[in-house]
């Protein structure tokens, strides 16, 4: 592959002196795995020079004056590089004349967990099961519309129950909803006092999982068959 380009500027002697010029060439070279390079400017200067990468860092390595200069991207994350100048032979800085760092702006979108949603049929029994048995608080729907309940679960955190005629969907466990509790105990004897049946990961009936990182956990299902977690992280 064989590519040339063509700047404007740098038209002052003066200039071409550090390095800047007119018309490139690129050439890739399958033998070294590299990226050759010739720069040129209208006074007869020249630049050569390669590019290969090791992993995910780039080195840039060329002729200037007298010297052979490196330029040298190390990778830190997909948002930074840090960023070396200097005389690097065998993999070893013999000298550096520049050390810097190379961040990218990150996206910082700040979400924040609004509300989860289910479509049900039994728009009325689901929502007395959330109310009653979470003890969750039912908010107004903003449109007052029909065939929604809404629900707060803390803060600003909702539960959403949409009603419809038909609501296709394989029941999983993997699939759910989970709140936290430090009460756990007595939420399941909540869940006895009200005959509602409680399971471990697993499936068994009664029984609670116990994380490895020390958080126990046990499942439900609600009147649609959704699956809710209810465990003992802290937040």
């Amino acid at each position: 592959m064989l590519v040339t380009a063509k700047s404007k500027g740098f038209t002052d002697r003066e200039q071409t002196i550090y390095g800047p010029r007119n018309h490139g060439i690129r050439k890739y070279d399958s033998r070294t795995n590299s990226i050759k390079f010739w720069e040129f400017d209208i006074f007869g200067g020249t630049t050569e020079g390669t590019v290969k990468s090791k992993g995910k860092d780039i080195i840039y390595t060329y002729s200037y004056g007298e010297s052979v200069v490196t330029d040298y991207w190390a990778y830190v994350d997909d948002h930074t590089y840090d960023f070396t100048v200097g005389s690097y032979e065998d993999g070893e800085w013999k000298q550096t004349y520049i050390t810097t760092q190379f961040k990218a702006e990150k996206n910082n979108f700040d979400f924040h967990f609004d509300h989860y949603s289910l479509t049900v049929t039994k728009l009325g029994e689901t929502g007395d099961f959330y109310q009653k048995i979470f003890g969750l608080t039912e908010i107004p729907h903003p449109d007052r519309a029909p065939g929604f309940r809404w629900f707060q679960i803390r803060g600003n955190s909702q539960l959403h129950l949409i009603q419809k005629e038909v609501a296709d969907f394989t029941r999983n466990k993997s699939v759910h909803l989970c709140v936290s509790t430090q009460n756990l105990q007595s939420f399941i004897e909540h869940l006895k006092s009200n005959n509602i049946d409680f399971y471990d990961w697993p499936g068994n009936k009664n029984s609670i999982t116990d994380r490895s990182d020390g958080v126990k956990q046990i499942y439900i299902q609600d009147p649609e068959g959704y699956w809710v977690e209810i465990n003992t992280a802290k937040h």
